[in-house]
């Protein structure tokens, strides 16, 4: 990614609050060398946009970078999906989530950046999207990473922010890949 751009959505991430998450390194352990999302595959994501501007995302593995973690706080897990041929980066926030656990209508948030276009949309709070999550395991090969797989839906617009518009998602599926240190260990 480039560093410009890069440093672009770190600073806009940390202005809808997403502070401490860093967006997809080049450098990474999910990206480096890697042609997808997840080294085994499986990565995806898949989700259609409407209103400000429509979109199929149909996103496979190959191709699709994929990173996420923790909050700072430990009160939510953040999932991140880009693409360099989409210059878009989803980013889906899952409140109460822990490490290696499932379950049922989970609230969660949801922020897209049109990349290029300094278009953001966010559900600034968890209380407009639900998600399933229903696997949540260690991802072999990689120190404290997890394949988080499920699927959502928002029940209300995700706002355009600082500007007019607003988009609406379609129900949306996901597998992703988050690092997430086992509490023990950072002791």
């Amino acid at each position: 990614m480039n560093p410009r751009l890069q440093s672009f959505i770190g600073g806009a991430l940390a202005l809808l609050g997403w502070a401490g998450v860093a967006p997809l390194a080049a450098d990474s352990p999910a990206v480096a060398g890697e042609p997808g999302c997840l080294p085994g595959g499986g990565g995806r994501l898949e989700m259609q946009v409407s209103g400000a501007f429509e979109a199929r995302l149909s996103w496979p593995n190959e191709g699709t970078r994929c990173e996420g973690g923790p909050r700072p706080a430990g009160d939510a897990l953040r999932l991140m999906f880009s693409r360099a041929d989409e210059a878009l980066l989803v980013v889906i926030g899952i409140t109460g989530l822990e490490r290696g656990a499932v379950g049922q209508g989970m609230p969660a948030n949801l922020t897209m950046v049109r990349e290029g276009k300094g278009e953001f949309y966010g559900t600034l709070g968890a209380d407009a999207c639900i998600v399933t999550v229903t696997l949540n395991e260690a991802e072999p090969g990689l120190a404290d990473a997890w394949r988080v797989s499920g699927h959502g839906e928002c029940t209300a617009p995700v706002e355009a922010i600082a500007r007019d518009g607003e988009i609406r998602l379609a129900p949306f599926a996901f597998t992703g890949l988050a690092f997430w240190p086992d509490e023990a260990e950072e002791d």
